[in-house]
């Protein structure tokens, strides 16, 4: 079997597309960081950050090529109870230490703050795989994250300014269903939102943020994100925007 038949899913359409667009986030990323070492811009908090983010990256795409096994967080802990380790399990403690070692380099200070940023970061990761299930939707929402702090992407890390690049053109494949993120590239998006949301701002707002990546987790998980979404008039509009609608309607499918 083919490395791209292992990727290849099934869309919310059920036609199989291959979940390879985070391999094009991974080289954004590893661009800008050569890049930034050439012209010696990469400092000890951005190649740790940057090496992280990787590591993320990494764990995700190993979970891709992964046989179907439980799904979530929960389905993921309930498997550890039972003494079965699964690819999202180390995954999940792949995000969890980057995300601990990340702001453990950086330069906030205090130490509720810290372990906030890392809640932050880690919850961001694995929110954005739950995006991850309608066209561009995951790209969207980071893209909105990377407009809004662009100003402080470069404290993220160059591996994170050039995902962000990336993010922007692989938008459009996204967008038309040529292929999917996969839990490399969501993963990937997540772990860079919540790192650019951590490095922006004041330090009195990252209790906040991170607070409200931890609502949106449980409501992924007790609900479903599409239905947040959906009860949410200018966020349900933003999430179909540029989505192509069913045959033979006038809605987006959502």
């Amino acid at each position: 079997m083919s490395l791209i038949t292992r990727l290849t899913v099934r869309n919310h359409r059920g036609s199989r597309v291959p979940a390879v667009l985070g391999v094009g986030l991974v080289a954004g990323g590893g661009l800008a960081v050569a890049w930034s070492a050439v012209r010696g811009w990469v400092g000890a908090a951005g190649a740790v950050a940057s090496g992280a983010a990787l590591l993320v990256a990494l764990a995700g795409f190993v979970d891709d090529l992964a046989p179907s096994g439980p799904r979530g967080l929960r389905g993921h802990v309930r498997a550890l109870v039972r003494g079965q380790v699964t690819t999202g399990a180390v995954k999940l403690f792949a995000i969890t230490g980057a995300s601990l070692v990340t702001v453990a380099a950086g330069a906030r200070p205090g130490g509720l703050v810290r372990l906030c940023g890392a809640v932050l970061i880690a919850g961001a990761a694995n929110l954005w795989n739950g995006l991850d299930v309608r066209p561009g939707r995951a790209l969207k929402w980071f893209l909105v994250v990377a407009a809004t702090g662009l100003m402080w992407m470069p404290h993220a890390g160059p591996f994170a300014i050039g995902v962000a690049a990336a993010a922007l053109l692989l938008l459009l494949p996204d967008l038309r269903e040529v292929a999917m993120l996969g839990d490399a590239g969501a993963n990937l998006l997540g772990f860079t939102a919540g790192l650019a949301l951590y490095v922006r701002g004041p330090a009195s707002w990252i209790p906040f943020e991170a607070a409200g990546v931890v609502a949106l987790n449980i409501a992924a998980e007790t609900a479903s994100l599409s239905r947040v979404i959906e009860a949410l008039p200018p966020v349900r509009w933003f999430d179909r925007l540029g989505v192509r609608p069913p045959e033979g309607t006038e809605e987006t499918g959502h």
